[in-house]
């Protein structure tokens, strides 16, 4: 085993072990320059498009919704006869100034109605499902670093894993030690102090720096957000996505989610809320950037891994559908992106896709230098994200 490969299984143990978010922090150095950042937003559950980008001025979408229909009162008109979700009020500033944009019927071909389906095929970037890398899985196992992109998370999703590389989990600033009792620490960094010979060199090496740079990362907790998040994990998520592009980290690619959109029953009691939880995260991470004078190296992208029905099912809610609506913000992205809905041309019940979602996450990609070409096994044209 050469020396290379040995310290990278010494690395892969390390993960296996639950060590690999110390990992992380060899990343923690002041950046001298200023990379573009994507932070990729996933909505779990199948996220319902038309109560969340409304077509509030369609007759069809009124009939088969009598109940779940927005008011076209309390809609937030964008113009083109669709408007914002009420719940979403906290992103309309982002609109009018041509820092969001919404991008509806977006899918694939062939779409499948199942969380587990989907969701591998929006990661893999590959709807045949051959594919075992994820999308920026195959951007990372390109790059020096193997932990420049991060999920806040317990454990790192498909789409951040590679043939020879994956992303690292962090689940927390506040975690991001090395667990040690206090007698066994004093040993370990003494340990350390002593210097070894070939492999176990690397090793020793490798493991002095996983100490120095977890206490590094620590200070990170010292930074306070200029915004207030709201609570749970995915504002505390984007609070610690903010804390470490202000403390210099050179992490390309963030991945952050919020669960919760399966409204199979109860949907109006129940996204609303995940909206506005939505819609204030974002914005308190958009206002955060801002004062950080980082808004316009950042581009979040948001996605659900599929819609929900048309018609409004007899539990209040709506059922597992196809085609769904993503999201852009950052500079200059502005405005709907592509065709739009069509309610007098339904897929079996379901939005038919207008926008193939791998042309979005190749518009993104590019934002961070990706070459999209190299992404994705059925390579499409770039969605035009950028003014």
């Amino acid at each position: 085993m050469n020396r290379r490969r040995f310290v990278q299984r010494m690395l892969t143990t390390l993960a296996a072990g639950g060590a690999a978010p110390s990992l992380l922090a060899r990343t923690a150095r002041a950046a001298k320059e200023r990379d573009k950042v994507l932070v990729v937003v996933q909505l779990s559950g199948g996220n319902d498009a038309l109560n969340t980008l409304v077509p509030f001025r369609d007759r069809a979408y009124r009939s088969v919704r009598p109940n779940l229909a927005v008011p076209a009162a309390k809609v937030l008109d964008l113009g083109q006869d669709l408007g914002l979700h009420p719940a979403l009020r906290a992103l309309l500033p982002q609109w009018e100034q041509g820092r969001l944009a919404l991008i509806p019927a977006v899918g694939y071909p062939d779409a499948s109605r199942s969380h587990f389906v989907s969701m591998a095929i929006w990661h893999s970037a590959d709807p045949s499902r051959k594919s075992m890398q994820g999308w920026l899985g195959r951007w990372l196992d390109e790059q020096e670093d193997p932990f420049c992109a991060v999920n806040l998370g317990l454990s790192t999703p498909l789409a951040l894993r590679g043939e020879a590389r994956q992303g690292v989990a962090l689940n927390g600033l506040e975690g991001f030690r090395l667990r040690l009792p206090e007698r066994a620490l004093a040993r370990f960094e003494q340990g350390l102090r002593q210097p070894r010979k070939g492999p176990a060199e690397l090793a020793r090496a490798a493991m002095e720096r996983l100490l120095e740079d977890t206490r590094r990362v620590q200070e990170l907790r010292g930074y306070e957000p200029a915004a207030d998040y709201p609570r749970g994990s995915f504002g505390n998520a984007l609070r610690d996505v903010v804390r470490m592009i202000a403390g210099g980290l050179d992490a390309r690619v963030y991945y952050v989610a919020l669960g919760g959109f399966d409204t199979h029953a109860d949907q109006l009691g129940r996204q609303p809320g995940l909206l506005e939880q939505l819609a204030a995260g974002l914005s308190a991470f958009s206002h955060d950037l801002k004062a950080l004078g980082r808004e316009n190296d950042v581009l979040i992208l948001g996605f659900s891994e599929f819609g929900r029905r048309v018609e409004e099912n007899a539990s209040g809610g709506t059922d597992h559908g196809k085609a769904g609506l993503m999201f852009a913000l950052g500079p200059g992205v502005g405005g709907f992106k592509g065709p739009g809905y069509n309610l007098d041309d339904l897929d079996d019940g379901d939005l038919r896709y207008q926008v193939d979602f791998r042309s979005v996450y190749a518009g993104a990609a590019a934002f961070i230098g990706a070459r999209p070409e190299e992404l994705f096994p059925e390579p499409q044209p770039p969605l035009k994200l950028l003014g």
